[in-house]
């Protein structure tokens, strides 16, 4: 996989993410049937509590930490520990030194692998003690 569709696969990520918290709301609606006005029953009230559940609870730079290492949100200190160390092997600098953009585009990848590993690393280290 090249560093170029690496990018592309983490800004569509993203953007399902965003896409996907926005229309939680009309996903609701949907799952409730259809519009209880036009039958002449009563309407449903909207939730008052955060439409996103239990997702409201996840830290957006978190996720976004555990989206660069290709993780799902909550995994543990091992599994970001061997993400870190496959996405290296991957995307190392010295691997792409023949082209200099690529070589650009390499270190900045890894120098965001890297804080993202010591980010997740040091918040999970204090949920553990």
């Amino acid at each position: 996989m090249s560093l170029f569709s690496r990018a592309g696969r983490l800004l569509r990520r993203e953007v399902s993410e965003r896409w996907r918290a926005r229309s939680w709301r009309a996903v609701q609606r949907q799952a409730r049937g259809p519009d209880p006005t036009r039958e002449g029953t009563q309407p449903v009230p909207d939730e008052p509590a955060d439409p996103l559940g239990e997702e409201a609870e996840q830290d957006p730079t978190l996720a976004r930490y555990y989206a660069n290492l290709e993780l799902p949100y909550g995994a543990d200190i091992e599994a970001v520990r061997e993400a870190r160390r496959r996405l290296l092997k991957r995307y190392h600098p010295d691997l792409h030194s023949a082209d200099p953009t690529r070589k650009r585009t390499a270190t900045a990848v890894a120098q965001g692998l890297n804080r993202a590993h010591d980010e997740l690393l040091s918040r999970l280290d204090r949920k553990e003690q």
